[in-house]
């Protein structure tokens, strides 16, 4: 239970960490509108995956991509920095959301079915 707890507040601060240095240090100019959406931290704490959605076309999300990954040594020394009172810095990995995406089409298809809705409703008037 702590230590679970412990994995929530450590994923808090990266979080909110990553997405400062992304928004404020990385010089990249294929970096685009890059939100982090979520961390998912392995057991020993070590590892990160980072979730992000990106802003845009799908030509803007990859290139977004490729500058998070070259970033990515930058991003984790940053990181590190700000982490100084921690033993270490975990090893960071960037993915895309999916889930973030299966919301959208979700609530699109609602959106659709709703107004499908009305206008059979408006027709049966």
């Amino acid at each position: 239970m702590v230590l679970e707890q412990k994995k929530k507040h450590f994923e808090k601060l990266l979080k909110r960490n990553i997405s400062h240095i992304i928004q404020k240090r990385t010089k990249d100019p294929r970096i685009g509108f890059v939100t982090v959406t979520r961390i998912v931290l392995s057991d020993d704490l070590h590892n990160a995956k980072i979730f992000i959605s990106v802003l845009g076309t799908k030509e803007e999300q990859e290139k977004s991509m490729k500058g998070l990954l070259s970033a990515t040594k930058f991003i984790r020394s940053e990181l590190a920095f700000g982490l100084k009172k921690y033993r270490f810095t975990p090893y960071i990995s960037f993915h895309y959301d999916k889930e973030l995406e299966k919301v959208h089409q979700l609530m699109s298809q609602m959106y659709r079915l709703e107004k499908e809705k009305e206008t059979d409703k408006e027709d049966a008037e």
